[in-house]
């Protein structure tokens, strides 16, 4: 009797151990999905539209603590449209537009901080997607603490662009010509800045001040008449590439613990000069002081 105790127990014990990992991969996907629910229903949403009247210009003021950003072109007639996600009432953005105004600003702003128990993970919840008109030029003023960004200025007239941001993921594109003449420009804390079609932005100025991120710099696509770079990079890793067609001029600050990497100039003194430089018909004149990283200046093949 006792030996056939023994047994049992021990066939339980077997199909139980045997059970357990299943047992709790069903309980780890019940729970998954029980947050992806609580997630769900908790979900806020602001939706808004802004038909294009009599404006003339339009500035963005958009401050954001962290989340995901989306920017693009809007449909014709449309000034804004407006798709806020966020994970409680505590994040409900503040919206404000003066709608009499021909030159309107247009604030969008996360609430301030009212204690220093702020849940990131429900921050990184929010998700914010703006579209905008591409019918009227258009000043953005865009700071942020840690979010990420798909900033597409494709199709849109750019005036102006001052975007601050502390961490994060930022892909920023043009791949239209920008028929306004602005001045760019974009502080990075810790972020990491891919930028694609610069020469598309047509600037005059553009001025980049990097921290401990990662930037990807690309001057490519159609520039016309000759601009200003101002690069500002402090520990990290950076990459420029350069459109063929540019005539480009590159003076360095820093010390031999900032090196830099350029390939086809030539040198005069501290400067550099593309082997171009004298016929090209567009030139960009690059200022570039280093702290402690790496960069290379390279051509676009």
């Amino acid at each position: 009797m006792r030996r056939s105790c023994i047994v049992l127990l021990s066939a339980l014990l077997v199909v139980a151990c045997r059970e357990r990992p299943a047992d709790r991969d069903r309980e780890a996907d019940r729970r998954r999905e029980s947050r992806a629910s609580r997630a769900a229903s908790e979900e806020l949403v602001i939706r808004q539209t802004i038909a294009l009247t009599n404006q003339t210009a339009l500035r963005l003021d958009l401050e954001y603590v962290a989340g995901r950003l989306d920017v693009e072109p809007a449909s014709d007639g449309v000034l804004a449209e407006l798709d806020l996600r966020f994970s409680s009432e505590e994040h409900r953005p503040t919206i404000d537009f003066d709608s009499t105004s021909t030159s309107p600003t247009l604030w969008i702003h996360s609430p301030k901080r009212r204690n220093d128990n702020v849940d990131l993970d429900r921050l990184r919840d929010n998700h914010w997607r703006l579209k905008l008109s591409p019918q009227i030029p258009i000043t953005f003023d865009i700071e942020g603490g840690a979010f990420d960004a798909l900033l597409d200025f494709s199709g849109l007239k750019v005036a102006n662009l001052n975007l601050d941001v502390g961490a994060g993921e930022l892909d920023i594109e043009f791949r239209e010509p920008n028929p306004e003449t602005p001045n760019l420009r974009i502080n990075s804390g810790a972020a990491s800045i891919d930028a694609r079609g610069l020469c598309y932005a047509n600037f005059r100025s553009f001025i980049f001040n990097g921290g401990a991120g990662k930037s990807d710099l690309s001057f490519d696509g159609d520039y016309q008449g000759e601009g200003e770079v101002e690069m500002n990079f402090g520990v990290g890793v950076n990459s420029v590439e350069l459109s063929r067609a540019l005539g480009v001029r590159v003076r360095k600050e820093g010390s031999f613990l900032s090196p830099i990497s350029l390939r086809d100039f030539v040198k005069q003194g501290d400067t550099y000069y593309s082997e171009n430089y004298d016929t090209a018909q567009s030139k960009l004149d690059f200022y570039i002081k280093m702290g402690v990283g790496h960069t290379s200046i390279r051509w676009i093949k």
